[in-house]
């Protein structure tokens, strides 16, 4: 039986042109996912409540005032930190996704050397 199955597999192999069975790859590299990120978006700091926001002024101290503006200082460092974080994930997702479809377009050149089937 064995020597059936090998002389199939010569007389298959015998069939296809040379240039066919060289760029067929052995094996086709699988793309592994990158590892599920997701970054916490910071919380923007509350307004004073001696801050007016429809009248657009305050009864605020120094003290307030400059507490605020350090809230909001480390606030728009956490909220670029944190765009930067989903960027690169975002560019890892793109990665995969370009491998993904360079595997599968392997594996179809594999199984399908010659785009059209002739007798």
């Amino acid at each position: 039986m064995n020597s059936i199955a090998a002389v199939a597999v010569t007389l298959l192999l015998a069939g296809l042109p040379a240039q066919e069975a060289a760029t067929a790859p052995a094996a086709c590299p699988v793309p592994q996912p990158p590892a599920v990120e997701r970054p916490a978006k910071p919380e923007r700091p509350p307004v004073p409540s001696c801050v007016n926001e429809a009248r657009g002024t305050h009864t605020c101290n120094n003290r307030a005032l400059n507490a605020y503006q350090q809230a909001s200082t480390a606030y728009q460092q956490a909220f670029t930190a944190y765009v930067n974080q989903v960027n690169d994930y975002i560019q890892k997702l793109e990665a995969y996704t370009r491998q993904s479809v360079a595997y599968a377009e392997c594996e179809r050149d594999v199984v399908l050397p010659n785009p059209i089937i002739s007798g």
